[in-house]
């Protein structure tokens, strides 16, 4: 990646790190979405101690619930900040996780280190999805699965569009705050550089796995994770939040 952008990018996120996890979608709101990502990563992960890397890790949300479930977490990210709380929930969960500086495009681990590569709404924040790709492959063992988690943003249609506009408002009506403008936010000058600006579907997505050498590739809607999610949302935030989710999976050949 251009180290111009890297460093621009990566100072937004560091400026997000202190409230991300505040954010619906982000961090965990209620008992009942932390059990439904659990099952969900039971299914797709597998049983066993696995070495897991999850790459763009930020506040470790996803290398955090898989630790709890018994695997050897890594997580690499580029913000410093984002890294001081995954390292902080680390250790208030008395968790061991190994938590280091990382490029997505440029991972710090030798060929063949892990059983799994795992990742969450991070495909659409790289300027070479296919370059990043490439290198999560390497990183896995022959067998190993690659795991992306992601998610379509941009409002597909006008019904959906209207939903989050009158959402949107109740937010500045409820919270007396501009919701349309937020911390870290990408300026036009990041965004025209990121190919899945706004998210992409799995007809994007699947033929990168399969381009990357991958097979056994499938999609799994998060259906019991949305559902859980929008529980623990008041209405305006269930306006705004029309996202949709899945997770891909691919496996390398032995």
């Amino acid at each position: 990646m251009n180290m111009a952008l890297q460093d621009k990018i990566t100072r937004c996120w560091d400026e997000r790190s202190a409230v991300y996890d505040n954010q619906y979608g982000h961090g965990l709101k209620s008992e009942e979405e932390k059990i439904a990502w659990q099952e969900t990563l039971k299914e797709s992960v597998g049983a066993g101690s696995l070495r897991i890397l999850d790459v763009g890790t930020g506040t470790g949300f996803l290398a955090l619930l898989l630790a709890e479930l018994g695997h050897r977490c890594s997580g690499v990210d580029l913000s410093q900040e984002m890294l001081q709380q995954a390292q902080k929930k680390a250790r208030q969960a008395g968790l061991k996780i190994d938590f280091r500086s990382g490029d997505a495009e440029n991972l710090p681990f030798k060929d063949s280190s892990f059983d799994v590569v795992i990742n969450r709404h991070l495909l659409w924040t790289l300027p070479r999805p296919e370059a990043a790709l490439r290198e999560w492959v390497r990183a896995l063992k022959p067998g190993g699965r690659l795991i992306i988690i992601d998610g379509r943003w941009a409002a597909p249609d006008i019904s959906t569009k209207v939903k989050r506009l009158a959402g949107n408002c109740l937010i500045a009506l409820a919270e007396r705050r501009n919701p349309w403008k937020w911390k870290g936010h990408y300026g036009k000058e990041i965004q025209k550089q990121l190919p899945f600006m706004g998210g992409a579907g799995p007809d994007k997505i699947v033929p990168l796995l399969e381009a990357a050498g991958l097979t056994d590739v499938s999609i799994q809607p998060l259906t019991r994770v949305m559902e859980a999610q929008k529980a623990a949302m008041p209405l305006r935030y269930r306006l705004v939040y029309a996202h949709r989710r899945y997770l891909v999976t691919g496996r390398k050949p032995e």
